[in-house]
């Protein structure tokens, strides 16, 4: 079963996104004998499972019979009639060859088209002279998918269950092939393994191949679930001691693998993570000796995202693929003083003229005339900056919880304005001083960092904590006076994540991370030469409801000075990213694909 045109489907289960897409496959021939086996229980349902082998078609999609009783009756044919022919012959027919690799689709096109005029010869049907195989071919490969399987596919890999694809599919050679590559290369995001008859000369129900899949996932067949919707091929596994789920109606279907796996498969889908050791990553220095450090993934329209404070570019972890998936080639950066970029310790290297400057030679050392520019935090200064600055470099822009704030030409001193009225921003000033913050924030840095990073979510606090309280860091002398020593992890982050995190940020150190800070009236100062100038290319604003420092209220102003502004608003924190992955990816990328004019996820005829 093939996959070609169905890239775009699991970018539902990565951005949690409710559109429907074409998907397209191949599978074995439809034969009423295939619904005769039933589901069956075996002692292996017993044991603790660790891993599920998915079928495509008729699993994950819908099964292709429609689409083929469909052709048949545009041409007038008897029902089941491709079916027929494609059980005709078995194991050595061009259907069954085509699965196994030995030929190609356009050879199978042609072979196929051949044996049709035999069989309707044979059987006194006449089969229309302008039938050809590619035809043919082109119905049997549209299907949608089954959204709750989707969802059920991104539970399971949240919850860490080893996945297998394995997949009667084919070598597709033809015009269409691009779709193919795609949609083998998207599944690949999703599943651990992506097992092609094609490519192992071996196709369904052979029992090399269920061995094949558990081998690879380092699991024993009775800790595996399988799920088809053919019989012999639920029969050649469970005869292996794994546990079969005959796919017979969806939802019955989930329940089955709910109750095997110990898995709530209803649950909505978390996007999917991507992996640091799984990433495209690279250096780029600039024509400044200034090195960024940067991590992609995808292809077309590059879309460069910046992070904040603290956390660095893996706040995006749940953008990337979503982003990769829709046909958006995901850039994060490490920004200047994070990870393995450049980490200068003076603090006039930190300027937001400087930061700006360095993405622009970051963009000319890649090639990249313009960008789409997403922030956060800190980087959604960065990026509105970007795009006020730079505007012929700026596709477009957009920022959660960070507004846009408009320069203006003044001779007041904004960090002393500050520090008349610190309120939320008493931290910032309290960041001013090289080496203070560093001394109480360094040997405290996973405390900082569990006691920072933090949903709005209630249960995402504990008895005598209820968050970093900005306004009386200055009165207490510090940002971790009066905070529980050992805090309990957020749910924002597991252990692995935790841990990555805190590693970049000891590969730099934080004399540069809080260098962004020490910029303050340089960066107005440099902001102000801009006075009075519009952003006029299209813009995107997120804002969170629960943000204590960056309100939403922070952001009225901005229609006035961005005139193709859309809008988005999430109920979280600071964090939305994190907090609110689902909504976040749906606002990004349904603003996204209408500034790309692209049809969500419908990309080459999907």
């Amino acid at each position: 079963m093939s996959i070609s045109r169905c890239h775009v489907f699991i970018q539902r289960i990565l951005s949690s996104q409710r559109n429907l897409c074409v998907i397209c496959h191949l599978r074995k021939p439809f034969s009423l004998s295939h619904l005769q086996i039933s589901q069956a229980t075996t002692t292996s349902t017993m044991v603790a499972k660790k891993a599920v082998i998915f079928d495509l078609g008729g699993v994950i999609v819908e099964q292709p019979q429609k689409a083929l009783e469909k052709f048949g009756e545009k041409l007038k044919l008897p029902k089941f009639f491709f079916e027929s022919v494609m059980i005709k012959g078995r194991p050595n027919n061009a259907f069954c060859q085509m699965e196994r690799g030995e030929i190609s689709v356009t050879q199978f096109c042609d072979a196929f088209e051949k044996e049709c005029h035999t069989y309707a010869d044979e059987n006194n049907v006449t089969l229309s002279s302008s039938f050809t195989g590619h035809d043919l071919f082109l119905a049997f490969s549209q299907t949608l998918p089954v959204p709750e399987m989707i969802n059920a596919i991104g539970v399971l890999k949240n919850k860490g269950m080893k996945l297998c694809l394995l997949t009667n599919n084919y070598i597709d050679d033809t015009s269409e092939r691009s779709i193919m590559a795609a949609g083998l290369m998207n599944l690949r995001f999703l599943f651990d393994h992506v097992m092609e008859s094609c490519r192992l000369g071996l196709r369904k129900p052979d029992p090399k191949l269920f061995e094949e899949a558990c081998s690879k996932m380092n699991v024993a067949p009775n800790e595996t679930i399988f799920l088809d919707d053919i019989g012999p091929n639920v029969k050649a596994a469970r005869d292996l001691g794994i546990s079969t789920i005959l796919v017979k109606d969806h939802n019955k279907a989930l329940q089955e693998l709910k109750q095997l796996s110990g898995i709530d498969v209803f649950q909505r889908a978390m996007p999917i993570a991507c992996q640091p050791k799984n990433m495209c990553e690279g250096d780029v220095v600039t024509k400044d000796g200034v090195k960024i450090h940067f991590f992609e993934m995808g292809q077309g329209p590059p879309v460069i995202l910046c992070h904040g404070f603290p956390e660095g570019w893996y706040s995006w972890r749940r953008q990337m693929p979503a982003l990769a998936m829709s046909g958006y080639r995901a850039i994060a950066l490490e920004m200047k003083g994070y990870g393995e970029s450049s980490a200068p310790p003076e603090p006039s290297e930190y300027g937001m003229d400087k930061i700006t400057r360095d993405v622009v030679a970051f963009m000319d050392v890649l090639g990249l005339p313009q960008a789409t520019f997403i922030g956060h935090d800190w980087g959604g200064v960065a990026v509105w900056s970007l795009a006020l600055h730079y505007p012929e470099r700026t596709m477009a822009v957009g920022a959660f919880n960070t507004p846009f704030f408009p320069p203006i030409l003044t001779s007041a001193n904004p960090l002393e304005n500050m520090k008349k009225k610190p309120g939320v921003w008493a931290y910032q000033i309290y960041f001013q001083d090289v080496g203070i913050a560093e001394a109480e924030i360094g040997p405290n840095l996973e405390r900082f960092f569990k006691l920072m990073v933090r949903a709005s979510l209630k249960e995402d606090y504990f008895p005598g904590f209820e968050g970093i309280n900005f306004l009386s860091v200055l009165e207490k002398g510090g940002i971790l006076v009066d905070t529980p020593e050992d805090p309990p992890h957020s749910i924002l982050y597991d252990k692995d994540e935790l841990d990555y995190s805190l590693d970049r940020i000891r590969k730099s150190g934080l004399r540069g991370m809080l260098n962004w800070y020490r910029n303050i009236n340089e960066s107005a100062e440099w902001n102000a030469k801009a006075a009075g100038r519009k952003i006029l290319c299209p813009a995107l604003m997120v804002t969170a409801e629960k943000d204590p420092v960056l309100t939403p209220s922070a952001s009225r102003h901005m229609d006035d000075w961005i005139p193709d502004l859309s809008r988005g608003h999430l109920d979280c924190g600071h964090w939305s990213l994190l907090e609110r992955p689902a909504e976040a990816n749906q606002i990004l990328l349904e603003w996204l694909n209408k500034v790309h004019c692209k049809q969500p996820q419908l990309m080459a005829l999907l």
